[in-house]
């Protein structure tokens, strides 16, 4: 199965299966916990936003023209916009089971 088509076969779901992946050491590191929660709701209140101003944008673009992505192979600009909305998903699912261990 080529890469890409994985990432429709996950569109058509909530995303990334619930299961743990490891990814290699250099893409491993801690993330940075020292954000207020302010800041961390401004930057996804941003994401949402500029995620709004692409939507309209991306089915103009030339779907022959593709970037390649490290684990997915080569997309175009609607599998990397729809991918970027599978990956923050995938987060609140995560935020979601981190809530569940400490309510």
């Amino acid at each position: 199965m080529r890469k890409a088509s994985l990432v429709s076969n996950y569109l058509g779901t909530e995303g990334f299966p619930p299961i743990k992946i490891r990814l290699p050491d250099e893409l491993n590191s801690p993330p940075n916990n020292s954000d207020s929660k302010e800041d961390l709701i401004s930057r996804m209140d941003q994401l949402i936003q500029r995620l709004s101003q692409w939507e309209s944008k991306v089915n103009y673009i030339n779907p022959s023209n593709k970037v390649e992505h490290g684990g997915f192979g080569w997309l175009n600009a609607r599998e990397w916009f729809d991918l970027v909305g599978m990956h923050f998903r995938h987060h609140l699912r995560q935020k979601e089971e981190l809530e569940s261990y400490i309510l």
